[in-house]
């Protein structure tokens, strides 16, 4: 596989560590230039973020890092406050080596496609591949590291594959006796909204490794303690919390400024989206992927949009409306007819109740239609990113929505108790 000429050139100015220090190749900026508004001749005073991630206070006070030797696992939305990459920013610190970078699916610069092999980029300071022929740095790679530092922006999400990552990177760095610092950031959806199935064991995969809810309510360093304490990881672990982020922030209210952590994620309100519908893989349906609408949409060539909105609409779902929708296929051409979801109380919206409400719908409308897609070995695709197979069988055995989701309960109210130790924010 090709490096992409974007990846090559940020692996190159991140190699020089003066250069770094000394102005923001433009390489490095161009992701969050791209989000600023063009000068005019008033501007208007910049607006200071209510929170403080992980990376600005690591930045304030590194001494933990002081003479280290550091791999740092980020990407292109692993941004400080005032929108410089963290890699720019730690290479230019005092008394701190940035030795490697570890590049988790899509890719250091964020431009690798979802499943898509990323390359390794060799060179003086390399940009190692943790989504490739491996999943976690190898003993090789972790000989040029005194310590591992993450910053990676999750989604909340199980299935967005950023939280394995930081598991692999934990493990390995606890047989290699190696340091893991988490900066944590703002979980899109908020701290609040726990949703969907619990994890069972069975179905555990780089899509979801411990027993977690779909939805799961925590920062990326809430859950780094989780993993390593009741999932008996056991990394010597620090995990470096954000300053002003509470439960019921949304990214909106962080002030900070947005880059998108994957190809599909366009946006702060994204991650409400993709929480609902990114988990049609598996069926014959297609959420906008690819499109303006990608997860905003749960399309077919044969679905009723219109019936299927009145109906759902009569439901009166927490946080969200339907319209009906009809599009074109990008490779084909072909239109596939459907719903628009429409977010409107994202702190009252539960992303996979909603999902599980329009499966039970598009069931009870169009019965063996909807269809789960059997490989020809291994658990059904539709299994293994919910984390059960109860829901499938539920869906075609005509339960009802509301008795799927109530089958959850019990154990998300189990999970609540669990991770209540290693919350870091009210």
């Amino acid at each position: 596989m090709g490096v992409r000429p974007a990846a090559l050139a940020l692996a190159a100015v991140l190699a020089t560590t003066a250069a770094l220090a000394a102005a923001q190749a433009p390489v490095l900026a161009t992701s969050a230039a791209a989000q600023a508004p063009a000068a005019t001749e008033s501007p208007l005073p910049p607006r200071i973020p209510a929170v403080t991630p992980g990376a600005d206070v690591l930045l304030a006070d590194p001494g933990i890092l002081r003479g280290q030797r550091v791999g740092l696992v980020t990407h292109q939305a692993g941004l400080t406050a005032d929108g410089r990459l963290t890699a720019s920013a730690l290479a230019g610190v005092p008394g701190v080596r940035l030795a490697a970078l570890f590049a988790p699916e899509h890719g250091i610069d964020g431009t690798y496609d979802a499943g898509q092999r990323v390359p390794t980029i060799p060179g003086r300071t390399p940009v190692y591949s943790l989504y490739g022929a491996t999943f976690g740095p190898t003993r090789q790679m972790l000989a040029r590291v005194d310590a591992l530092v993450v910053d990676l922006q999750d989604v909340g999400v199980r299935a967005y594959t950023y939280t394995s990552t930081l598991a692999y990177v934990m493990a390995a760095a606890r047989e290699a006796g190696k340091t893991v610092v988490v900066l944590d950031r703002p979980n899109p959806i908020g701290g609040v909204t726990v949703d969907g199935p619990v994890l069972e064991p069975q179905f555990r995969s780089f899509l979801g490794l411990y027993p977690i809810p779909y939805v799961f309510g925590m920062t990326i360093g809430e859950l780094a303690q989780l993993y390593n304490r009741a999932f008996g990881l056991g990394a010597r672990l620090v995990v470096i919390p954000m300053r002003g982020w509470t439960r019921r922030m949304t990214w909106t209210d962080t002030g900070l400024p947005w880059q998108n952590p994957s190809p599909g994620i366009t946006g702060p309100d994204a991650p409400f989206y993709y929480a609902a519908t990114g988990p049609v893989d598996g069926t014959n349906l297609w959420n906008g992927v690819a499109t303006d609408s990608r997860f905003q949409v749960v399309l077919a060539p044969w679905l009723d949009g219109p019936r299927l909105a009145e109906r759902l609409n009569v439901r009166g779902l927490a946080g969200v409306r339907f319209s009906p929708s009809a599009i074109p296929h990008p490779r084909t051409g072909r239109v596939y007819y459907g719903v628009r979801l429409h977010v409107t109380d994202p702190a009252r919206f539960r992303p996979s109740t909603t999902m599980v409400h329009i499966l039970a719908e598009i069931r009870a409308l169009h019965g063996d239609q909807l269809v789960f897609r059997q490989p020809r070995r291994g658990p059904y695709l539709f299994d293994q990113v919910w984390g059960t197979k109860t829901l499938r069988l539920a869906l075609l055995g005509g339960q009802p929505a509301a008795t799927i989701v109530a089958g959850w309960q019990p154990a998300l109210e189990q999970f609540k108790r669990q991770r209540e130790p290693f919350l870091l924010y009210k």
